[in-house]
């Protein structure tokens, strides 16, 4: 799970994926190919941005769930931090500093480096972190050993 940790956000509306669940606060992007362009999608391992948390529960028995209905989108600022959970590697503080991957719409994998969209800035505990969605146009990773 994601949440809010501290720093300044807003929200905006946008088309969500018809016959899709998605669970508050869950990470998403937009999706800018193929059928759907235009509509959130959830964030999986190899999502180049997370344009923000969806701010509405979405199941299937809603009355909108099988149309590409408005849902809230919360959009940080740039200097916004998250909570992430983790769910691959191990929260260290040599990992502050790194560009990860998302490994789902709600986690995110400390070991994969590929596109880079959150950016790890502490550390709370063993299986969660502190970090920052990444606002940046291509891939920014940062330096492993």
């Amino acid at each position: 799970m994601v949440k809010h940790f501290r720093g300044g956000s807003h929200l905006e509306w946008f088309p969500k994926t018809a016959s899709t669940a998605y669970a508050l606060n869950d990470m998403v992007t937009i999706l800018s190919t193929a059928a759907g362009a235009g509509t959130l999608a959830k964030v999986t391992s190899s999502s180049t941005a997370i344009y923000g948390l969806i701010q509405r529960a979405v199941v299937s028995t809603d009355a909108d769930y099988a149309s590409a209905s408005l849902v809230p989108v919360l959009v940080p600022d740039v200097d916004t931090e998250f909570e992430f959970d983790v769910t691959t590697g191990t929260p260290a503080t040599t990992k502050i500093g790194e560009y990860v991957d998302a490994d789902d719409e709600a986690n995110i994998d400390l070991n994969a480096y590929t596109v880079g969209v959150v950016l790890v800035t502490g550390i709370v505990s063993s299986t969660k972190v502190i970090g920052k969605i990444a606002k940046k146009s291509g891939v920014a990773v940062g330096v492993t050993a």
